[in-house]
Parts: structure tokens; sequence; C-alpha cells
């Protein structure tokens, strides 16, 4: 591996830790930040959904602005941002910790919907493997905060969490800013003719393609990407509050949020290989093979009450494989299902924007739902039926030709 690849590897890598640990954090905290600020702990589901409104409204607007301004410029923007945001999260306060939210969710859209436009600009020949990396690196980022949260706060008080994120987004930060990276000559030569790197530098980017809300294939894409992010926020929001109101232990909780985390890195590992080179039908009997293995989770979910804790190892870990599966699935499509970075961004700014409006309504619906029934039929039902839907979209993604 060359010093330029290794640089893309470790950038990328950096963008992964920092895309998914500053939000899935906070809630293992918020009892915490509900004492301080001296509030209720539902007033505080507002810090899960503020980022999920931002990756609605913003992700088709970053694709417009790396088409404007270029991805360099575009990455600058979000990746300050992100680490702004994170910094402002230190006064916690109301003002500037919904502030500091509403950066981190912009900064993370920015990484969300450009960091494939990377992977297809820097390292266009190896986009599985690239994927894999970063992919990977937002599960492990995911997972090792929620096992480090407890025994941090523990050990030096709940703000701690707060400054070890703030140093987790200075990370990709520093990649990007200080080693700018230079566009490879094979990438320049692979992408000539649909002005890649004018893409990284300049404004004004042209496609000649049909416009990507009249593609049926991007649709579907957008709905199984919709789907398993409405379970992923919904899940890390309220799944720790469902497990106390089991009786299950803070320690406990934290290890069965890890778990979740971590049972998508074996995932993020094969799945980008596997989809590069498996045909449409091998591809589908795995997606059904999950979409079953994740209904009887939701199945069982009818006597949660009276379930042993290997249940919820059992949830945690298939419902982690699940989202990562089809959001991984997702991750892959946008660059090796389309023609040039730009429409790379494009895709993945729509599937996105759409994919977050569907999510942003997971975590408040449940929540009013928890209230009125902790235990209720109505929400095991509606998980159910996302599950399905999920698992149906993704047939047609499988065979998605390239946009």
């Amino acid at each position: 591996m060359k010093n330029h690849d290794r640089l893309v590897l470790v950038t990328v890598i950096a963008f992964g830790l920092a895309m998914r640990a500053p939000i899935v954090t906070i809630p293992l905290i918020i009892d915490q930040l509900a004492r301080q600020l001296k509030t209720a702990v539902g007033n505080l589901g507002i810090l899960t959904t503020i980022p999920l409104i931002m990756f609605l409204l913003f992700s088709i607007v970053v694709a417009k602005e790396m088409t404007r301004f270029g991805l360099r410029r575009a990455l600058n923007f979000g990746l300050t941002a992100l680490v702004l945001g994170a910094l402002l999260r230190l006064d916690v306060a109301w003002p500037m910790l919904l502030l500091g939210t509403v950066l981190v969710g912009l900064g993370i859209t920015h990484l969300n919907v450009l960091t494939p436009s990377v992977v297809a600009t820097y390292e266009p020949n190896h986009t599985a493997f690239y994927t894999t990396a970063y992919s990977l690196a937002i599960m492990v980022g995911s997972s090792v905060f929620s096992l480090l949260t407890h025994p941090l706060s523990s050990t030096f008080g709940w703000w701690s969490v707060l400054v070890v994120l703030l140093m987790l987004t200075m990370f990709p930060w520093l990649m990007w800013i200080l080693f700018k990276l230079p566009v490879p000559v094979r990438s320049q030569a692979k992408h000539a003719d649909n002005q890649s790197v004018k893409s990284i530098h300049e404004p004004d980017l042209k496609t000649t393609a049909a416009p990507l809300w009249q593609n049926r294939y991007a649709w579907c894409c957008l709905l199984m990407f919709g789907t398993q992010s409405l379970i992923n926020y919904t899940l890390v929001a309220w799944l720790p509050e469902l497990m106390r109101f089991n009786g299950i232990s803070g320690g406990q909780i934290s290890i069965v949020l890890a778990m979740y985390s971590a049972a998508g890195m074996p995932v993020s590992l094969l799945l980008p290989r596997f989809l590069e080179t498996a045909t449409h039908r091998s591809q589908i009997v795995m997606s059904i093979v999950v979409g079953l293995l994740t209904l009887l989770a939701a199945v069982l979910m009818f006597w949660q009450s009276s379930m042993p804790l290997v249940y919820w190892y059992y949830l945690s870990i298939i419902t982690g494989a699940m989202t990562a599966f089809y959001f991984i699935m997702a991750l892959t499509t946008f660059p090796l299902k389309t023609i040039s970075p730009a429409r790379t961004a494009q895709l993945s700014g729509l599937t996105q924007s759409g994919g977050y409006l569907i999510a942003s309504f997971g975590p408040a619906l449940y929540g009013l739902a928890f209230k009125s029934s902790p235990l209720g039929i109505m929400q095991i039902w509606c998980f159910a039926i996302v599950i399905a839907l999920c698992t149906l979209a993704s047939f047609v993604v499988i065979k998605m030709p390239k946009i």
C-alpha cells in the first residue's frame, strides 16, 4: 500500500469514528444531563432528534454544496461545524447544548453524504475495501464509546464523556485540514470524462443524467435506508429506557448497547466485498435470512417482561447486525452503482435526506407510545412491519443498475 493509499485509509477511518459516537453516547448520560439542567429526562429526547432533523434538512443541500464549491471546501465546512458543536456542548446549558447539537448534526451530515464521494474520488478502484474501512470505524466508534461511557462517567464524572467526544471530533478535522490529499493519477484518468477531479476543487459540476427523483431504484434505496435508520435511532434513543423499565441494571445496559454497535463490525468487514462479488440471488438470500432473524426478535418482544437477560443480548446483536447490513448495503451502493463521484453525492444526499425524514419520526413517536404503554403491542407490530419493508426494499436495491 502506497503512502497516498495509507493516508486515504486513515482519513476515512477518522471520518467513520466520528460519524455516530457523538449521537449514540448522549442517551447513556441522559439522566445526568437532565439533573444538571433540572428538567425531565423525556424533555431531552430532542438531543437525539436534532441530528436526525439536520440529516433530513441538509443531506441534499450538502450534495449541492459539493457540486457548487467542491468536495474539499464542503468537507472543510462540515468538519469545522462538527468540532465547534462538540466544543459548545461542554457548556451544559440549554442554549449551548442545543446549538452544539445542531452543529454536530450538520457536521455529521457532511460526513454521511461526502465520505462515499471521497472513496469514489481518491480510490475508485478499491471501493469495497475503503467502504469496509470507514463502515467498520463507524461500528467501532459507537461500540467503544458505549462501553467507555459508564466507567468514564463513574470515575471522572459524566462531563468527561463530552470532553472525550470533543477529542474524537478533532481527529478527522486534523486529518482533512492538515493533510491535503492529492488526487491520484489513476483517479484523474478514470474520471476525466465526468470531471470528478473538478468536483474536488471547483464549482459548477454538471451532470447530464436524469434527476434521481425520477428513478424508482433511488426511491427504493431511500426506503431501505430510511427504515433501517428508523429502527437504529429509535433503539439508540429508547432501548436503554425500555431495559430500565424491565429491571436491567445500568452496567448491563451499557454492555447491551455496546454489543448492538459491535454486531455491525463483522458485517462491515465482510459485506462490501460480498456485495461487490456475489450474485444477486446470493445477496437476496442473505437479506431474507437477516430479515427473518430480526423478525424473530420482534416477535419475542411480546414476552419481553418475562424474558431473561440473554434475550436483550439477542435483540441487540441481531438488530445491530440488521441495521448495519442495510446501512452498509446503502453505503456500498452509492459509489458502486453511480456513474461519477458527483452522482454518488447526489444519490447519497437524496437517500439520506429522505431516509432521515422517515427516521426522525421514530424516537418522538415511540416516546409518546412508551409514556402511555411501555410494553405496548402497537410498537412491536410497527417494529415488525418496518423490518419487512426494509427487507423488501433491499431486493430492488440489489438489482439496481448504475445510475
